[in-house]
């Protein structure tokens, strides 16, 4: 996944702190460019010469949000350890810990947006 973001360096408070906590290592790092990476897949994030895309946070009363990245995770537990050192940042969530067995039986996620308003889910089934 790539994402273009307005400043590199609030982009990655939020997504070191989420993506370290479920196992991503940074790969790259550069003054316009962080890529980070686990077993599965990899998230890179650049500041472009000039933004091509600006997002407006999605309305909470949103069935599905159409643009955003799911990232699965172990557990509950994990779900809620996210929420809460998030929290711990500043981060508050988009939609808060719940289940959701109208996606799927079982499914279990939490929300954000980050500082462009991409949105990032962490869930499990």
């Amino acid at each position: 996944m790539s994402l273009e973001v307005s400043d590199l360096n609030k982009s990655r408070r939020f997504y070191e702190t989420a993506l370290r906590t479920v196992g991503f290592k940074v790969v790259l790092e550069d003054k316009d460019a962080l890529g980070l990476a686990n077993e599965q897949c990899s998230v890179w994030l650049a500041t472009p010469k000039a933004l091509r895309v600006q997002k407006t946070a999605p309305n909470p009363d949103e069935f599905v949000v159409a643009d955003h990245f799911a990232f699965l995770v172990p557990d509950r537990q994990t779900v809620n350890k996210l929420v809460e050192i998030l929290g711990g940042e500043g981060f508050k969530p988009l939609f808060p810990p719940e289940e959701h067995p109208e996606f799927q039986p079982g499914y279990y996620s939490a929300s954000f947006c980050d500082n462009d308003n991409n949105v990032i889910e962490f869930y499990t089934i």
